[in-house]
């Protein structure tokens, strides 16, 4: 007998000694007992969906949990709680931007890399002493509820200052991987330059331009809005800080993303990537949706979130790119979710082949249709359809995971904030094509693209796996961290 199958048979005899005989009567189980019911509060009242649902959705889980858990909002942002019964709502009262703000901000976002800040940071500084006040709510509302823990949005200053000011313990959210302990030399996490993810293939030009440029531009233009908002700060006893991400440093922080989704890098001890969520409740198709999709087999789902400002310029290359697809047979049908864009929309256009649409009279039609637009879509079930087989988009986050949820190919035609980003990372990993602006030819080239090469959808669905395992799983992985943040402190 060879020296190794002898130690081996002696190693199974002494662990069945030492450890066999002790699964007998004289054991027990462990159980848990460290949970005590705590009264959680998410507070979100800007960005919209992305910035939202995946919290309730971890939200809802703690209240499974047999924890109290509240959504506290504005009241443009209530209706996001309708698919979550057990999180208890609250609004603090009226949005606190109007629409026509939301439009002229988003205007002004889409400029950033024009330098054209000066009258945004004026109107800021008129809506200082609101925001500010937006802070003292969140004290006292966290005070009369005798809060244990506070899940604030990357957007909602007010409620991490409220937080530090309650020494209440918090929890920071946020779907794009910006902060300091997410930072690499490589990285760009900073809103002048986040339009690239990473350094890779940034000429050295376009380094300075972002990293030097642009940021020395904005600090002229924003000094007077930084002094004062530090003076209302002062006044309210809050500290000041050249670098507000720093009050961030013991915060765990969950981010609704993965590392695919953006560029790898160290992070540190309280970084938490706990996405892509995509809930798994969702509105089915209406019957004129289930009839028009069963009729077509090759349609694209056009719709660009609720926050996108188009010019009828873009809205008209748009369109062109799908009308001469169509016309070559890479495309039967086209969902448009328009939602009040009609007047937007050119009365017709014109195709290469001479052809003339009349766009305005295709809206209210329904029947006999290869075009239809939609006033409300709902997003899931028509990328959930067969049928479905390009999902034209902004480049959201929740839209892109909702389309390799399902496995769609994307083309992103991206507008602001992290939305370039997320077209050069669907490239970069081959389920999408970045569609540009004013350049008719290149946006019927990369619809025809996307549709025609079958690599596209491949990848599309090798990032569907990792959607949905990850997506089956994120939920409780936030409620796990979010319970770690409220027992050990």
């Amino acid at each position: 007998m060879k020296l190794s199958t002898l130690s081996f048979a002696l190693f199974s005899v002494a662990n069945y000694i030492s450890f066999g005989m002790a699964t007998g009567e004289n054991t027990f189980q462990l159980a848990l007992d460290y949970h005590v019911p705590k009264n959680i509060v998410f507070s979100s009242s800007q960005g919209g969906s992305s910035h939202v649902v995946w919290v309730l959705s971890i939200l809802e889980e703690l209240a499974a949990r047999g924890h109290h858990t509240t959504f506290y909002t504005r009241d443009d942002h209530t209706k996001f709680i309708k698919n979550f019964p057990t999180v208890d709502l609250v609004s603090a009262g009226p949005a606190l931007v109007t629409k026509e703000e939301i439009s002229d901000i988003l205007r002004t976002l889409l400029e950033i890399s024009q330098k054209v800040f000066i009258e945004r940071i004026k109107k800021e500084e008129r809506r200082l002493s609101s925001i500010l006040l937006v802070y003292l709510e969140h004290v006292d509302f966290f005070s009369k509820h005798n809060v244990d823990l506070v899940v604030c949005d990357h957007f909602n200053e007010a409620c991490i200052e409220a937080s530090i000011t309650s020494k209440i313990p918090f929890i920071y959210t946020s779907v794009p991987l910006y902060s300091l302990d997410t930072s690499a030399p490589y990285i760009n996490i900073d809103f002048l330059s986040f339009h690239n993810p990473s350094n890779k293939d940034v000429s050295f030009f376009e380094r300075l331009k972002d990293k030097v440029i642009n940021p020395i531009h904005f600090f002229i233009k924003a000094r007077g809005f930084i002094k004062k908002s530090q003076q209302e700060k002062m006044a309210l006893g809050l500290e000041t800080t050249s670098n507000p991400a720093a009050k961030l440093k013991d915060a765990i922080k969950l981010f609704n993303t993965a590392f695919g989704f953006a560029p790898a890098r160290p992070v540190g001890p309280l970084v938490e990537l706990i996405g892509p969520i995509v809930p798994k409740t969702h509105p089915v198709l209406t019957d004129d949706l289930q009839q028009f999709l069963d009729s077509h087999q090759k349609v694209v789902y056009v719709a660009f979130g609720q926050h996108a400002v188009q010019a009828t310029e873009e809205l008209g290359l748009i369109m062109t790119s799908m009308l001469e697809n169509m016309e070559t047979g890479d495309i039967d049908g086209i969902l448009w979710s328009v939602r009040d864009m009609e007047h937007l929309f050119p009365e017709t256009l014109q195709t290469r082949s001479g052809q003339i649409y009349r766009i305005r009279e295709l809206f209210g039609k329904k029947e006999g249709q290869d075009i239809l637009f939609l006033e409300w879509a709902p997003q899931v079930a028509i990328l959930h359809h067969p049928s479905t087989r390009l999902f034209l988009t902004h480049g959201g986050a929740g839209s892109v995971y909702e389309a390799l949820y399902n496995g769609v190919p994307i083309v992103v035609y991206p507008f602001f904030g992290d939305q370039p980003a997320a077209a050069v990372i669907a490239e970069e990993n081959g389920y999408g094509r970045r569609m540009k602006k004013s350049d008719q030819e290149q946006a019927i080239k990369v619809v025809q693209e996307v549709l025609r090469d079958d690599r596209y959808r491949l990848n599309a669905n090798r990032f569907k796996a990792l959607v949905q395992i990850r997506s089956n799983h994120g939920v409780q992985r936030g409620a796990d961290v979010t319970s770690d943040a409220i027992f050990p402190s």
